[in-house]
């Protein structure tokens, strides 16, 4: 039998895809709008057809182009950009009153949903921030609820912890998931956790080996040039910890520290991987903050895989992504259920 297709928008650095493709899915179209992606794609899958363009712009005679009136796909996957949803930093209203706040990422998923209803998959995941479920009083969920109830797909939607599924990380993050087949979902299987009796994957134990290592033959292992004022603070954060705010010299103080200024434990998950201001959290013995490739570690992305464009974009590459181990739980669920469904067909 032929690989089972996967079509996947806002695909970012391809972390959902990677997860796919493990398990032999064959990805057909990818899209997103950023040039940075656009290079980190070609790079590391070049075979594979890439749209850069605006998803409002992602019409049915573009997609006809790549995509044959009769070739099914089988799942459509995506992650619409959160930041507008999330609870780091200031929300922004979608409240069409609210003109000046409005930001367009928080309609994003209504694309992902007019596409889906183009496309008819037999499955769908969509993935999200947590605060998402309450963004404008839970308007925005339960406009979400409606739109895909409209599209005639059973479905659902769960909260799952990626440390659950091996990603040395604790990072929470909403699914939408549905099909059209007649298939009662469930969310994967956790493997790790108090409740399996396996323990978590560790930020020790996944990037202990790169601490000494420098940018060859590692690449995008490249550490922040941190100022000296910035290198004192973090040698007063304690491994696990952050900095002591209320007890620091004067010439140390400054207004919001934020989420940079927390260290890792090496015997711990790391904390969720965010890309804000250029840098993640700190290392759990070096006074610096991750490198990229650190960070990617932690996302379970390969060694391999390329990332591109300045620092920034790199780290909001890593940062955005569904971890592929993550992402690799749901493609071995969904072949399992493809699988069976082939067999009865």
């Amino acid at each position: 039998m032929s690989n089972y297709k996967i079509v996947d928008l806002f695909s970012g650095a391809g972390g959902f895809q990677i997860g796919f493709e493990r398990q032999g899915f064959e990805v057909v179209l990818s899209t997103d709008f950023d040039s940075d992606c656009e290079t980190v794609h070609k790079i590391n899958r070049p075979n594979v057809p890439f749209l850069r363009m605006d998803i409002h712009d992602l019409s049915e005679d573009i997609i006809s182009k790549y995509i044959t009136e009769n070739e099914e796909i089988d799942v459509l996957i995506g992650g619409p950009p959160c930041q507008g949803f999330s609870t780091i930093g200031k929300r922004i209203s979608s409240d069409p009153v609210k003109r000046n706040a409005f930001d367009p990422r928080n309609t994003l998923f209504r694309e992902y949903i007019r596409i889906l209803k183009y496309l008819k998959p037999k499955f769908f995941v969509m993935e999200n921030v947590q605060g998402l479920l309450t963004r404008d009083k839970g308007r925005i969920f339960e406009e979400i609820k409606n739109r895909f109830t409209e599209t005639g797909y059973d479905f659902n939607y769960v909260i799952l912890n990626a440390a659950d599924y091996g990603v040395p990380q604790i990072r929470n993050r909403v699914f939408f998931y549905g099909n059209r087949i007649g298939v009662k979902m469930h969310p994967p299987v956790p493997g790790f956790g108090e409740k399996t009796g396996i323990p978590y994957k560790t930020v020790g134990e996944t990037i202990n080996d790169l601490a000494d290592v420098d940018n060859d033959p590692v690449i995008n292992h490249v550490p922040l040039k941190h100022g000296e004022i910035n290198i004192r603070r973090y040698a007063l954060i304690p491994e696990g910890g952050r900095l002591p705010e209320d007890n620091l010299p004067p010439e140390l103080y400054r207004k919001n520290f934020g989420n940079t200024f927390k260290r890792l434990h090496r015997n711990k998950p790391s904390l969720t991987m965010v890309p804000g201001h250029n840098a993640f959290p700190i290392h759990p013995w070096l006074n610096r903050s991750l490198t990229v490739r650190e960070a990617a570690r932690i996302q379970s992305f390969p060694d391999d895989y390329v990332f591109a464009g300045p620092r920034q974009k790199q780290c909001m590459q890593v940062g955005n992504a569904v971890p592929p181990l993550l992402a690799e739980a749901w493609a071995k669920y969904i072949k399992k259920e493809l699988d069976i469904y082939n067999e009865i067909k």
